[in-house]
């Protein structure tokens, strides 16, 4: 009963947000799921079923002109991440975006913003710090969770962006998975246990994302990042 609740909760915050999955579901998965290598590929499977039911339903929002330079640049960087596992400490890495994203966080919700001029060379550069800290430390969202968020980008399509260039590096990840073994029996046993919940909360979130006005959405989103922030900070030091 608590993983249906944990998974359903999870779902929801991506149903509404576009991101948060991992936020939610890690957490709580934890207490009964003691290993992070058997939650990490629960987690990847179950926001990528949790993202294509999102990106179906937005679809029409999605900007793929610009969302496309994310998705590029991101893999790109990606194994220049993975080089990085090697040679720096993950652990410092995460306590950096935790501390960094609190920080934004607390800017973002005093309403101050970073004017940006040239906004396609940007989307490169966030698109590159995504795919570093994906490759070295599993947390592509944060850079442009922040950038989007900046740009005071509508909430359907900030969302549907989001989704789907979560779907793309989730697709990557299970890939991934699979060619390592991470992804077995027991994995997908859980999955297919609490599909129910996932897809209940994922629809759910989406039904209540089209009823809440953009300054809700956006404090929602000023939490979550905040959330992420401490999260990924206490994570780094423990």
């Amino acid at each position: 009963m608590f993983g249906f609740i944990s998974i359903l909760l999870a779902s929801f915050i991506q149903g509404v947000t576009g991101f948060g999955f991992a936020l939610i579901a890690v957490p709580l998965l934890s207490f009964f799921i003691p290993e992070l290598r058997n939650i990490t590929p629960i987690i990847v499977i179950c926001s990528l079923i949790t993202n294509i039911i999102i990106v179906y339903k937005s679809r029409s929002h999605i900007d793929f002109k610009r969302i496309m330079y994310l998705v590029i640049f991101a893999i790109i960087a990606t194994p220049i991440g993975t080089y990085m596992l090697i040679c720096v400490n993950v652990k410092i890495l995460k306590l950096i975006i935790g501390i960094v994203s609190v920080i934004t966080a607390f800017f973002m919700f005093k309403d101050f913003k970073i004017k940006i001029k040239n906004e396609r060379i940007s989307y490169g550069v966030v698109g590159v710090l995504s795919g570093i800290l994906n490759g070295s430390a599993g947390l592509s969202g944060p850079p442009i969770v922040l950038f989007l968020t900046n740009q005071n980008t509508e909430k359907d399509v900030f969302r549907a962006n989001l989704t789907f260039f979560g779907l793309i590096t989730n697709v990557f990840a299970v890939i991934l998975f699979c060619f390592e073994g991470i992804i077995n029996v027991s994995v997908l046993h859980f999955t297919i246990v609490y599909l129910l919940a996932l897809v209940i909360g994922a629809l759910v979130g989406i039904v209540v994302s089209a009823k809440i006005n953009e300054r809700i959405f956006r404090n929602i989103t000023i939490l979550l990042i905040a959330l992420l922030g401490v999260y990924t900070s206490i994570s780094a030091i423990l």
